[in-house]
């Protein structure tokens, strides 16, 4: 059961949040309204290029990390202390995801956003769980 989690459903979850900060940057890009005259005439934080580059990475590492543990082609192609370095920082950032679905859950009001929040933090933890035992296991030399 373990080995079906860490193969299967983490990598899905991964995936899963590829596809929703995609369709985030594509919301906050293409659907706002431009009330640049209004409001102030310099653009957003979301058209500089740094922000644009860091979304890339997160997203790269992210699909990268779905990758090493759901697929047994990647896996045999990466060298073992790279997949160890690459699953911790995954496995730490999906704790700080957490954190963060958890603060912004807590300060808004009850209601959906609420309950969403709490669901991206039980499946960033799962992720987070999953990515930190993978790396255990890789550290002890047990065979992946």
């Amino acid at each position: 059961m373990k080995t079906v989690f860490h193969r299967r459903v983490a990598p899905v979850l991964l995936l899963v949040q590829v596809a929703y900060v995609a369709l985030l940057e594509f919301a906050f890009t293409f659907l706002t309204p431009d009330t640049a005259e209004i409001d102030h005439t310099e653009p957003g934080t979301s058209a500089t290029v740094s922000y644009a580059v860091v979304v890339v990475v997160a997203l790269l590492a992210l699909a990268g990390g779905a990758a090493l543990p759901g697929s047994a082609q990647v896996r045999g192609r990466t060298p073992r202390a790279v997949r160890a370095g690459w699953l911790t920082l995954l496995g730490l950032g999906e704790l700080a995801v957490a954190a963060l679905f958890l603060r912004n859950a807590a300060a808004g009001a009850s209601g959906p956003d609420t309950l969403i929040g709490v669901l991206a933090s039980l499946a960033s933890c799962a992720v987070a769980w999953s990515c930190l035992t993978e790396t255990s296991t890789l550290l002890r030399g047990t065979p992946a």
